[in-house]
C-alpha cells in the first residue's frame, strides 16, 4: 500500500507540473504575440511647422543683423581711414599712423566676418538639435501617454506623395530615395504628426510672441 500510494503521488506531482508547465507556456505565448500598439509621426512636418523653430530662426536672424551691423560700422570706419590717407602726404607721421590703424582694423574685420559666418553655423546647429530633442521628448511623452509601444517615422519624399509630385532630378537621388523609404505603408489613423505638432507649441507658449 505504502508503495503504490507513494507512486500515485508522484504520478499526480508529475500530471500537476505538466499542467502548471503547459499554462505557463501558453501564457508566455500569449504574451509573446500580442500585437504592439504602433503609432506613425512626420518628424520632418513637425519641424517645418513648428512654433519652436520659428522663433529660434528669429532669434538667428536678430544676432545676425547685430553682427552685421557691427561689421558695417567697422567697415565705415575703415572708408574714413582710407580718405584721411589720401589727404596726407606719404611721409608723414599722420600717415603712417593712419595707415597702421588701417591696416589693423582691415585685419580685425576679415577676422571678425569668419568668425561670425562660423558663429552663425554653429548656433544653427544647436537650434536645430534643440528641436529636434524637443520633438523626441514630446512624442515619448505622447507615446506613453497614449500606450503606444512604438513610434515610426513617417516617410516624406516624392514617391509618398501624389502622383503628380515632381520627379527625382538625378538617378542617384532615385536610389537614395528607394533606399531609404522604409515606411510602405501606414493606416492614416495611426499618424500622430498633428497631435505632435499641438503638443509642441502648447510646450512652449512663450516662443509664440
Amino acid at each position: 500500500m505504502k508503495k503504490t500510494g507513494f507512486v500515485t503521488m508522484v504520478l499526480l506531482a508529475a500530471a500537476a507540473l505538466a499542467i502548471i508547465g503547459i499554462q505557463y507556456s501558453q501564457a508566455a505565448k500569449d504574451k509573446l504575440i500580442a500585437p504592439p500598439k504602433v503609432g506613425v509621426v512626420s518628424v520632418k512636418e513637425v519641424f517645418e511647422k513648428c512654433a519652436m523653430k520659428t522663433a529660434i530662426e528669429k532669434e538667428l536672424t536678430d544676432h545676425g543683423d547685430k553682427r552685421f551691423a557691427e561689421l558695417k560700422k567697422l567697415e565705415e570706419e575703415i572708408n574714413i581711414d582710407r580718405m584721411a590717407m589720401s589727404k596726407r602726404k606719404e611721409n608723414s607721421d599722420d600717415y603712417l599712423d593712419l595707415m597702421q590703424s588701417l591696416i589693423l582694423k582691415q585685419a580685425q574685420l576679415d577676422a571678425q566676418k569668419e568668425f561670425y559666418q562660423q558663429e552663425i553655423t554653429v548656433k544653427e546647429m544647436q537650434g536645430k538639435e534643440k528641436i529636434y530633442r524637443k520633438i523626441l521628448e514630446v512624442i515619448t511623452s505622447i507615446a506613453k501617454e497614449k500606450g503606444f509601444d512604438i513610434i515610426l517615422s513617417r516617410d516624406d519624399n516624392y514617391l509618398s506623395g501624389p502622383d503628380n509630385s515632381a520627379p527625382a532630378q538625378s538617378p542617384t537621388e532615385l536610389v537614395l530615395t528607394t533606399k531609404t523609404h522604409k515606411l510602405l505603408y501606414f493606416n492614416p489613423d495611426l499618424d500622430l504628426t498633428a497631435e505632435v505638432l499641438v503638443s509642441m507649441d502648447k510646450a512652449n507658449p512663450q516662443l509664440k510672441n
